[in-house]
């Protein structure tokens, strides 16, 4: 007899201890659902832009065996390029001219043993930077009359940069945001839901690419080979369901 009372309070233990873990499980059933209840998709949207500035930076070299003889060299060839790039429009305050940069040439440097100066290498940088995009392309593609002088002007293309990308971001986004509602609209509507609030964004890296390239990086590509760019924009959006 003394022990039904101890039976008796064990059960009460026993229940609170079933009725506590049910609301446990209950409570994260319902967080569960909460957190499932969502869809997640992509939008994109892309824009074709031309460039509005260029920097090219075509430059001359000459080697010689003496130094005042490739200063020589290089002082007649850089007065024709100079006037080269002025008969082809480009303006004064676009160029900036470099200081020559001087190489000695070594044994070495040409494959051989030995030590002391074999010659010299110097080269003159003309740096163009301008708005006046097609007209430097133009000037660019006119150098082959240099080389057809034997004038040794080399370089790399002019670099081509589109310098209002932060005010077109705004525009892409808003575009990639409404690509990435009609997604969702058309699959919640497949599925007879109802497409609920916004819950997360998360906004891709921009790139700048050439047209229709492929290419992508994780830190944002940026080519300037090409006149024309493609911007694109991603954004994966959660959206919660009803």
């Amino acid at each position: 007899m003394t022990r039904r009372p101890d039976a008796l309070l064990v059960g009460l233990v026993l229940l609170a201890l079933a009725v506590f873990l049910g609301s446990l499980f209950i409570g994260h059933g319902i967080r569960d659902r909460g957190r499932n209840d969502v869809i997640t998709v992509t939008g994109s949207a892309k824009k074709r832009i031309g460039a509005d500035y260029v920097v090219w930076s075509p430059a001359v070299t000459v080697e010689g065996g003496t130094a005042s003889g490739a200063v020589a060299d290089i002082g007649r060839w850089a007065k024709r390029v100079h006037e080269f790039l002025r008969d082809e429009g480009v303006r004064e305050n676009e160029l900036t001219v470099q200081p020559i940069s001087i190489e000695t040439i070594t044994p070495e440097d040409t494959g051989g043993q030995g030590v002391g100066i074999l010659g010299y290498r110097l080269t003159r940088t003309f740096t163009i930077r301008s708005n006046r995009v097609d007209l430097i392309r133009r000037v660019a593609q006119a150098t082959t009359k240099l080389l057809a002088k034997n004038i040794p002007l080399a370089g790399d293309p002019p670099s081509y940069v589109y310098t209002k990308l932060p005010s077109l971001r705004p525009e892409l986004l808003r575009a990639a945001m409404q690509d990435a509602q009609e997604r969702a609209k058309v699959l919640v509507d497949a599925t007879g839901s109802k497409l609920g609030g916004l819950r997360s964004v998360d906004v891709g890296v921009f790139q700048v690419t050439a047209p229709n390239s492929t290419e992508v990086s994780d830190y944002g590509e940026y080519a300037t080979s090409t006149r024309l760019k493609d911007v694109p924009a991603v954004v994966n959006v959660t959206f919660s369901l009803n």
